[in-house]
C-alpha cells in the first residue's frame, strides 16, 4: 500500500510515398543530372518514414504519512528518413534523415508540513539529441555530397544536400524548483523559486558544402558545362570569359553562392562547434482569494531573468573591434541578458445572480518569452574572427573574384583573411519579447447539460526579435571600410539581432458544449481573429523580412500566422449495438503572403502580406469503435479511423518567401495528406 508503479511502451511504424509525378521536374534537368552527375533518379518518388518509440516508467512511494516521493523516466526515439523536406518540385537528393533521442528523469517530493501547508520540491534533467545525417549522392569522383542547389524562378527546383546538414546537436536542461502552498481562511497562497539551466551543444557548418542559386535551367547547365566565367548580360547576350559588352551589366546565371569557413586556419567543424548555456532564475508569489461564494480573485507576481552566454571572442579581439563604441554601431561585442522581467497577473471569476447559470472570467497580465540559444549561435561564431560566410555571384567576375566551379569550393577558404564578411551581432539594447494580454469570457448555461461561451482575447507584443542589416546601402553602408591596415576592408552584411518588432492579436471565440447525456456529447467553437505584426522572422537568420531596412511601417500588417476564421466541432455518440462514433470537423481560412516585389519603380512600398495563399483547410475525420468483452478482466476494442474523408487537397504553403530562396530548416509545401483510413485493435485489461 506504499509503493505504486506504472510502465508504458509505445511503438509507431509509418511509411508514406509522395512526389509520385515523374513530370514534376523539368525533363531536361533530370537528363542533365543523370548524364553529368550519374544521378538518374531526381524525379523519382520519395518515401518518408516516421518510426518512433516511447517508453515511460513511474513510481509513487508513500515514504510516510506526510511524504509522497515520485520518480519518472521518459525515453523517446524517432527516425525520419527523407523527413526534412516535402516539396513537390524538389529532387530526391534534397532531403536528409531527421533523428531524435530524448531522455528525461524527474524527481518530486510532496511534503505535508501541517494541516494547511504543503511543500512541493522537484528536480528534472533532460537531454535531447537531434543528429541530422545525409545519405544522398556525391559529386563524381569526390566524397563531397552534391551541394544544395536551387534552380529557376518558375520551377523553383532544388537538389543536393540541404545547406544546414549534417548537424550534430544535443540539448540539456537542469531544473530545480520548490514552492510552498498555504491555505489560510479565504486565501490559498503559493510562493516559490525556480532555477533552469539550458544548454545547446552543436556542430553547425551551414553552407560549408556550398549553397548555389541559379536563375534558370539553361543558365545552370551552361555554368556547369562552360565554367564559372560564363555570364549572362543585361542586353540578352552571353559571354564565356566573364565580360559583358560596354554599357551592360552581368545579370546571371549564378544569383547566389555562400560558403561557410573558419578564420585563421580554423576548420569548419571547429568554427561551427559551440556550446550555448543559458541560466534562468525565477521567483513568484500568487494568491487565490475567495472573497464571496460567487466571487474569486487571483493575483500574483513573477520575476524571471535570462542570463546569456558570453561571446566566444572577447569584444576587444573580435574582427570588427575598431567599430565598437563608434556612434551608430549597434553592438558592444557582447550578448545582453534580460534581468528585469517582472510579470504581474490578475484574474477574476464571478457568477452573478443566485442560480449559478452565468459565469464571467476576466484575466490579464504581462508575460515574457525566452530567447532560444540558437538565435545567438551566429553572433558567437559568424563574427569574422571564428567563422565567416563567403559570398559570390556571377557579377564578381567583373572585379576578378570568379565564383568557384560547380564541383569546387573556394580553395583554402579558412586561410583567407576575412574580406567584407557577413557578420552577426546582437544589439546592445536587446531584450526578451514581452506581451501584454487580457481576456474576457462569459459562460451561460442553456440547459443542465448545454452551455454557450463567448470570449475575447487581446494580446499586444513588443520587443519582438528581428534581424536587420545595419550596413544596408540605405544607411550609406557605414561599416564597409575602416578595418585592416589599409582601412579598405570592412563588413559586408551586418546582420543584427534586435528587439524592435511588434505584434497585436485580437480574437472573438464563440462556442457551445454539451456534457455527455442521453448517449451523446459535443463541443464546437468558431474564432474570428486579426493577427498583426511587422516582422515574424524570429528563427531564420539567413533572410530579412522587411522591404527596406530604414522603414518598418509598411511591414506592419497581417502576420504570417493570420487565420481570419477557424472552426472546430467534435462529437461522441453511443450508437446501438455498443458502437461509439466520433466525428471531427476542422476548418481554417487561408494565410496571407506578400507580393513578389514590394518596392515599386516610383519608390512606393507595398504593405506586407496583402495577398492570400492557397492553403484553406477543411477536413472531416471520424472514429468508430466497438468493445468485445472477453472476460471480466479483458476487453477487446476494434476501431476504424478515417482522415480527410472528402479527400480535399488541403495545400500546404508555410513558406513566406520564394521556394527558390528559401532558407528554412524544414519545408512542407504542396499537396496535403490524402484520404486515409486505418484499422486498429486494443486490448484493455
Amino acid at each position: 500500500d506504499k509503493l505504486f508503479y506504472f510502465a508504458a511502451f509505445d511503438q509507431q511504424f509509418f511509411t508514406q510515398t509522395k512526389q509520385n509525378n515523374p513530370n514534376r521536374i523539368d525533363p531536361t534537368l533530370v537528363a542533365f543530372f543523370a548524364s553529368k552527375f550519374n544521378d538518374p533518379n531526381e524525379n523519382g518518388p520519395i518515401t518518408r518514414q516516421n518510426n518512433a518509440t516511447a517508453t515511460l516508467g513511474k513510481i509513487d512511494w508513500y515514504a510516510s504519512t506526510r511524504n509522497l516521493f515520485t520518480a519518472r523516466y521518459n525515453f523517446a526515439h524517432a527516425r525520419q528518413p527523407n523527413g526534412t523536406f516535402d516539396v513537390e518540385q524538389w529532387g530526391t537528393s534534397a532531403n536528409a534523415i531527421e533523428t531524435d533521442f530524448s531522455n528525461t528523469v524527474s524527481l518530486q517530493l510532496n511534503t505535508t508540513l501541517s494541516t494547511n501547508t504543503l511543500n512541493e520540491a522537484r528536480f528534472q534533467f533532460s537531454r535531447e539529441d537531434r543528429p541530422r545525417d545525409y545519405t544522398g549522392p556525391s559529386l563524381p569522383g569526390q566524397s563531397r555530397p552534391l551541394p544544395d542547389t536551387g534552380i529557376d524562378f518558375a520551377g523553383q527546383y532544388r537538389f543536393g544536400m540541404p545547406f544546414f546538414i549534417p548537424v550534430k546537436d544535443h540539448d540539456t536542461r537542469f531544473q530545480v524548483n520548490d514552492n510552498v502552498s498555504v491555505v489560510r481562511g479565504a486565501h490559498n497562497l503559493k510562493l516559490g523559486a525556480e532555477l533552469n539551466r539550458t544548454s545547446t551543444t552543436q556542430t553547425f557548418v551551414g553552407f560549408a558544402n556550398g549553397r548555389y542559386i541559379f536563375d534558370s535551367v539553361q543558365g545552370f547547365m551552361n555554368y556547369v558545362n562552360i565554367g564559372p566565367k560564363f555570364v549572362e548580360c543585361s542586353d540578352g547576350s552571353t559571354n564565356n570569359n566573364g565580360v559583358c559588352p560596354a554599357n551592360t551589366t552581368i545579370q546571371g546565371p549564378l544569383l547566389l553562392f555562400l560558403q561557410f569557413a573558419g578564420v585563421n586556419g580554423l576548420s569548419t567543424d571547429n568554427a561551427g562547434t559551440q556550446t550555448i548555456p543559458q541560466l534562468e532564475p525565477a521567483v513568484f508569489f500568487q494568491d487565490k482569494w475567495q472573497i464571496r461564494p460567487n466571487l474569486t480573485v487571483s493575483y500574483g507576481l513573477r520575476w524571471d531573468a535570462q542570463i546569456e552566454p558570453a561571446p566566444i571572442t572577447p569584444p576587444g579581439q573580435v574582427f570588427f573591434a575598431p567599430f565598437i563604441g563608434k556612434p551608430g554601431f549597434p553592438s558592444n561585442g557582447s550578448i545582453p541578458s534580460s534581468k528585469k522581467q517582472f510579470q504581474p497577473r490578475l484574474g477574476i471569476v464571478w457568477s452573478p445572480g443566485k442560480n449559478g447559470k452565468t459565469l464571467i472570467r476576466l484575466g490579464g497580465g504581462i508575460y515574457y518569452a525566452r530567447t532560444p540559444g540558437l538565435d545567438l549561435a551566429s553572433t558567437r561564431s559568424t563574427n569574422g574572427s571564428v567563422g565567416q560566410s563567403i559570398y559570390r555571384d556571377s557579377t564578381f567576375n567583373g572585379f576578378g573574384l570568379t565564383p568557384p566551379a560547380y564541383d569546387q569550393l573556394v580553395p583554402n577558404a579558412s586561410n583567407l583573411p576575412p574580406s567584407d564578411p557577413q557578420v552577426y551581432v546582437t544589439d546592445k539594447n536587446f531584450t526578451n519579447p514581452r506581451t501584454y494580454t487580457w481576456a474576457l469570457t462569459a459562460e451561460q448555461a442553456l440547459t443542465d447539460t448545454v452551455k454557450f461561451t463567448a470570449a475575447f482575447t487581446y494580446a499586444k507584443g513588443v520587443h519582438g526579435a528581428r534581424f536587420v542589416d545595419r550596413n544596408d546601402p540605405v544607411f550609406g553602408s557605414p561599416w564597409s571600410t575602416g578595418l585592416g591596415a589599409d582601412k579598405t576592408n570592412g563588413i559586408g552584411q551586418l546582420t543584427t539581432l534586435e528587439s524592435s518588432a511588434k505584434s497585436l492579436f485580437r480574437g472573438l471565440t464563440l462556442g457551445m458544449q454539451k456534457r455527455f447525456s442521453q448517449h451523446f456529447q459535443f463541443q464546437m467553437n468558431y474564432q474570428l481573429s486579426e493577427d498583426l505584426s511587422d516582422d515574424d522572422d524570429e528563427r531564420d537568420p539567413f533572410s530579412y523580412r522587411y522591404a527596406v531596412a530604414n522603414n518598418f511601417k509598411p511591414d506592419y500588417g497581417f502576420s504570417d500566422r493570420m487565420e481570419r476564421h477557424r472552426f472546430n466541432a467534435f462529437g461522441l455518440w453511443q450508437a446501438p449495438w455498443g458502437i461509439e462514433f466520433s466525428p471531427l470537423v476542422s476548418f481554417h481560412s487561408p494565410q496571407p503572403i506578400s507580393v513578389a516585389n514590394r518596392v515599386l519603380g516610383n519608390g512606393y512600398i507595398v504593405k506586407r502580406n496583402t495577398l492570400w495563399k492557397d492553403n484553406t483547410f477543411f477536413a472531416i475525420d471520424f472514429r468508430a469503435d466497438k468493445n468485445f468483452k472477453l472476460t471480466e478482466r479483458f476487453t477487446l476494442q476494434a476501431d476504424v479511423d478515417a482522415f480527410n474523408l472528402t479527400n480535399r487537397s488541403n495545400p500546404k504553403h508555410p513558406e513566406t518567401t520564394s521556394l527558390l530562396f528559401n532558407f528554412d530548416g524544414t519545408v512542407q509545401s504542396g499537396l496535403g495528406d490524402p484520404r486515409q483510413a486505418q484499422l486498429g485493435l486494443r486490448l484493455i485489461f
